[in-house]
């Protein structure tokens, strides 16, 4: 439920400009509400305020309000955790901006997070295409054992074809039982 908040005055928080929540954009939701449009939960909200990603309006009475810019900004932390981006990362990008003395020291903060980033989602990317190629391959393998009536185990299968090419892919130490010596 969207929350209009105008009158409304915020809670002075030292360094931070007070402003009323009418002089904010759009409409307001509430943490719960935020929690459940995520799909996460009102601790986790609060966690990345307090790690200083996030700073939601407060009313006099210290009910958070979140804005459309908060949910979005909410919506590419989810992403970059989803990622596996360490949180220390996804937090300095969050304040490099607030956290400078001056624009020149802020792009340079950003510039060198972002290049690091980048690498490192390259470097997932080439992860991703590795065990995409091992899915695909092994899933060749198993289709070739459907209508297959011996007991899915290295002695039911002694002779199989399949079990000759499990060298494929290297999901096969996962799937094959327990103890077989790959080839």
């Amino acid at each position: 439920m969207k929350h209009s908040s105008s009158g409304c005055r915020g809670t002075h928080m030292p360094g931070k400009q007070e402003i009323s929540a009418a002089d904010r954009n759009g409409p307001d939701y509430k943490i719960g509400e935020v929690a459940g449009l995520l799909d996460t939960t009102p601790r986790t909200l609060r966690f990345y305020e307090e790690q200083g990603m996030l700073t939601p309006f407060r009313t006099a009475r210290g009910t958070r309000l979140y804005s459309q810019e908060d949910i979005a900004r909410l919506r590419v932390i989810q992403h970059l955790v989803r990622l596996d981006v360490p949180l220390r990362t996804v937090r300095e990008l969050a304040v490099a901006r607030p956290e400078s003395r001056s624009g020149d020291e802020a792009s340079h903060k950003v510039f060198a997070l972002l290049n690091e980033l980048r690498l490192d989602v390259e470097e997932k990317k080439r992860e991703c295409q590795d065990a995409l190629r091992q899915i695909s391959a092994a899933l060749q393998l198993v289709e070739q054992c459907f209508g297959c009536r011996n007991k899915p185990t290295s002695r039911g299968c002694k002779g199989c074809p399949v079990e000759a090419q499990t060298d494929k892919s290297r999901l096969f130490h996962l799937i094959l039982d327990q103890g077989k010596a790959m080839r």
